[in-house]
């Protein structure tokens, strides 16, 4: 197996295990947020929905960030990038990849760091949930937004070497969607 098809491999199971994941966190985030509005009104409201809500929403801001990075749908210049001389597109293309994974790396020590001061320290609401399990997203999230970069690098560098994005490829697939599916409605009219 070549290296692009075990990166394509990797990025594919991590592509579905971060969907699994960002799917799961947001069904219970709005599971829980709709228990807690019907409790409410029957009176007996619960009292760490709001804690635990919040918690959730860090989650799937993490894991949903990293799947984007395996995607590259995170806001960018790409349209800027593509239309630059080559030497310069490639040059700015590693700077700010460099860049994004630094700030990453930066991100994962630091947050484990501060996991470590938390000790024995729990939520407020539920005492029995240890409040490093609680932001852990943080650092796990910024290592799976490295991986994600690095696993989406090479088919990012192919794009800036011919002067293309992510978008631009979008609405390629969208116009040769379209083509096809205006073919075949031709097809069966005849």
């Amino acid at each position: 197996m070549s290296f692009l098809a075990s990166i394509n491999t990797i990025s594919n199971i991590l592509e579905k295990v971060l969907i699994a994941i960002s799917m799961t966190i947001l069904i219970a985030l709005s599971t829980i947020i709709i228990v807690a509005v019907f409790s409410r009104f029957s009176g007996a409201s619960l009292y760490w929905y709001d804690e635990v809500s919040a918690i959730l929403l860090a989650w799937l801001t993490s894991y949903g960030s990293a799947l984007c990075a395996l995607k590259r749908s995170h806001m960018g210049f790409g349209g800027l990038v593509a239309n630059m001389p080559l030497g310069m597109r490639k040059a700015i293309f590693l700077l700010s990849e460099f860049i994004v994974i630094a700030f990453f790396a930066v991100i994962a020590w630091a947050s484990y760091y501060i996991l470590q001061i938390f000790g024995d320290e729990t939520l407020t609401s539920l005492d029995f949930i240890p409040l490093a399990f609680a932001q852990s997203a943080l650092p796990i999230g910024a290592v799976l937004f490295i991986v994600a970069q690095l696993c989406s690098f090479p088919k990012a560098w192919a794009w800036v070497r011919l002067g293309s994005n992510q978008e631009n490829e979008e609405i390629r697939e969208a116009i040769k969607d379209a083509k096809k599916d205006m073919a075949e409605a031709m097809e069966a009219v005849k």
